[in-house]
């Protein structure tokens, strides 16, 4: 099945569960993250225990969160998905100019260098604008 589709399904699972399950009725965008975090918790530990069958699950609980937040952003009107991953590919291809662009780097310190320069540029023009 195509990335894509895939969390379509998930999402339709969301709403399903949502509907039916006590437990996800409760979850809100402010309660749901700390289940994120848990999950991310558990990929590190897996990680660091070279556990790569509870790897592949830990992650799927981490996307799994990851789409459920979205899902609660997007009910309550914020913005979509489709938005996130957008930005997302925006960022990834603006933090990369090594690797979309014309720039020339030759060392991992060099692009960790950029990364950072950008970065730092970024959270300085969203200053400005506050």
């Amino acid at each position: 099945m195509e990335n894509h589709k895939l969390v379509d399904k998930l999402a339709e699972l969301i709403l399903e569960i949502q509907a039916k399950d006590p437990i996800a009725k409760e979850f809100t965008l402010e309660s749901h993250p700390h289940e994120l975090i848990s999950e991310a918790n558990e990929v590190l530990e897996a990680v660091e225990k070279k556990d790569w069958e509870n790897l592949k699950e830990e992650l799927g609980d981490v996307l799994w969160d990851w789409i459920h937040i979205c899902h609660l952003s997007e009910k309550r009107g914020l913005f979509t998905t489709q938005e996130v991953l957008e930005l997302l590919e925006e960022k990834i291809h603006r933090r990369n100019p090594h690797v979309f662009g014309d720039v020339k780097i030759e060392t991992k310190e060099e692009a960790r260098e950029q990364w950072q320069k950008i970065k730092r540029k970024e959270k300085e023009d969203k200053n400005k604008n506050y």
